[in-house]
């Protein structure tokens, strides 16, 4: 077990940022600390450049930190400033990227010497997510005992709680699928850890999710979490107003009615089977049927806490512009350009989910280089717009025109075109045929394929003619949507982001397969995201006043955001022999 000094509250401590003697707030602006630093004797100076710095990051500007910190001489440091020295050199470190740099200030650190030690402790954690993910960050900050707690300044949470809710954090950002693995094989109190992640994680409603808080505290009294949960956890306990009537505002008639009456149905199904904790009613609404202004009125008069729906686009942004006095979770997504009202939440089955899990996926894998195939559909076009923007590593794109000449696409990507053109000016040149052997591009890690299944059936092929078939292809859901088991064989080993819904060993799936045939059916997502529409149907008090604890829903792992989006990471899967399991290998990289 890893013990870390914490001093609290029963002493001043030494203050770890600027300081400036007897003056006001203006004297130890990192500018003035500049100032004084150019006519201070050297010793003085190298602490005033040390202030500076540290300031400069407490503002979050690394750049103009990084320039303090160069002006100072760590052999005129005392052994306390030499810590604060120490720290804030890995803080620059792993700002750009330099994790070895970083982990070698951070070893040379005592951190016993800082007036919160605490805080290198979470900089180490840092270090480790950024090198090996959010779950072996977590593990690393599981079974420190923190001697003598207490906060590190005035008003700050105690260091318990900072841990406690650092590690829920990281907890959080692990994949789904690899959250619920991960109890088999922790130990001790770490085990104890993912455990209650799994069980957070798994509920349909408020009072099931409280159940099993009460219950998991009852397995483990002498948990850390136990005594001082994570403070997303604290207001499940929290008194609130239930909710009694839900009204889902769908289209049960016209052009959208098979989709309308998919979330319908799963939302009632699922209803149904967990009534008795549910506790509200179900008034039902055809959109298709009247004005959404008028519904939206009858809910009203109809005393509805909670409304589900709308599911168009169109309906959504005129369900916006009501200005809604009760809470609403629509069932898509507003232009971006769109602002929110303050009661509108908005979960949907947005492609940008998937290019988000991907990315971290791709990052998790240490792909640095990567070539993206399209094809001109909305959605593709959507993913690869959301992906492009946020790429940190090199980027190469080619669109798929034409199912015939998908070949010729995958030559252009892979620059065999353009070497078999620089053979041909060669041999002008020479005036000779020249020997000349194909080969693969050396410069690429790894293919995404935002493509059909047909499209993707002729990737395959067009990779190994151009011998690319050794990189790792990743793919969305719209690969694989609708197609039976056994035409994926020629997709094996395609990495997929999937529901976590046909993954898991879900009774809701098992009910709703055996009640509506779901296997193959194109509109899975919608059941799943029928499901997902009851699970925050309790909860959406709490979602809009900030207090959502992330939960593992059918379309995804859900997160709420400022933004008034639900985001969904979605599940982690290969295809191995003609069927879709879950990928193998442990949280993070």
């Amino acid at each position: 077990m890893l013990i870390l000094a914490v001093w609290g509250c029963q002493s001043t401590p030494t203050p770890s940022g600027p300081q400036a003697p007897g003056g006001d707030a203006a004297a130890q602006t990192p500018e003035s600390l500049l100032q004084r630093a150019l006519v201070a004797p050297p010793a003085r100076a190298s602490r005033l450049y040390l202030e500076a710095a540290e300031a400069y990051l407490a503002a979050g500007d690394s750049r103009a930190a990084g320039d303090a910190l160069r002006f100072v001489e760590p052999e005129r440091l005392n052994d306390a400033a030499t810590a604060r020295y120490l720290l804030a050199r890995a803080r620059l470190d792993l700002a750009a990227g330099e994790l070895e740099s970083a982990r070698g200030a951070l070893l040379a650190l005592d951190e016993s010497l800082l007036a919160d030690p605490l805080e290198a402790l979470l900089l180490r954690a840092e270090v480790t997510a950024a090198a090996q993910g959010a779950g072996a960050a977590a593990e690393t900050l599981m079974g420190v005992e923190l001697r003598r707690p207490g906060p590190a300044s005035p008003g700050a949470p105690p260091a318990r709680q900072r841990l406690n809710d650092t590690i829920w954090r990281y907890l959080g950002q692990v994949p789904p699928l690899q959250a619920l693995e991960a109890p088999s094989r922790a130990r001790g109190e770490a085990r104890g850890w993912w455990q209650l992640k799994a069980e957070m994680f798994q509920s349909f409603t408020l009072a099931e999710q409280r159940r099993r808080l009460a219950a998991w505290r009852s397995a483990w009294p002498d948990h850390p979490a136990a005594a001082m949960p994570p403070a997303p956890l604290l207001t499940l306990d929290e008194p609130r107003a239930p909710v009694a009537r839900v009204g889902l505002m769908l289209p049960l008639s016209g052009p959208l009615s098979r989709a309308g009456r998919a979330v319908r149905d799963a939302f009632i199904a699922t209803y149904l089977t967990h009534r008795d904790d549910a506790g509200f009613e179900i008034i039902v609404y055809d959109v298709a049927a009247q004005p959404l202004g008028a519904l939206y009125e009858h809910a009203l008069v109809n005393g509805v806490d909670v409304l589900i729906g709308p599911l168009s686009k169109e309906s959504v942004a005129e369900m916006n512009g009501l200005d809604p006095d009760i809470p609403v979770l629509a069932l898509n997504h507003l232009g971006n350009e769109d602002m929110p009202a303050p009661n509108l939440v908005q979960l949907g089955l947005a492609i940008e989910d998937e290019a988000a899990t991907l990315e971290r996926w791709l990052t998790d894998e240490g792909v640095d280089r990567l070539v993206l195939f399209h094809n001109d559909e909305d959605w593709s076009l959507r993913a690869m717009q959301a992906l492009a923007a946020s790429w940190p590593g090199a980027l190469e794109i080619q669109a798929l025109e034409n199912i015939r000449t998908v070949t010729e696409s995958v030559g252009v990507a892979m620059h065999v075109a353009a070497s078999q053109e620089r053979r041909a000016e060669l041999e002008q040149i020479l005036g000779q045929n020249v020997e000349f052997l194909a080969r693969a591009r050396g410069d690429v890690d790894a293919v995404l394929a935002l493509v059909t299944h047909l499209e993707a059936n002729a990737l395959v092929p067009a990779l190994r003619f151009h011998f690319a078939d050794h990189l790792p292809v990743y793919a969305t859901s719209q690969t694989i949507r609708g197609v039976p088991g056994e035409r994926l064989a020629d997709l094996r080993g395609f990495r997929v982001s999937e529901l976590p819904w046909l993954m898991l060993n879900d009774g809701s799936y098992t009910m709703l397969e055996e009640a509506f045939a779901l296997e193959g059916d194109p509109f899975v997502a919608l059941y799943a995201l029928g499901v997902d529409a009851f699970r925050l149907a309790d909860r959406l008090p709490l979602v809009l006043g900030g207090t959502f604890t992330e939960i593992l829903g059918s379309t995804g792992a859900l997160t709420f955001s400022a933004d008034g989006r639900i985001r969904r990471s979605l599940a982690r899967t290969v295809i191995r022999g003609a069927t879709v399991q879950p990928a193998t290998g442990s949280y993070g990289r």
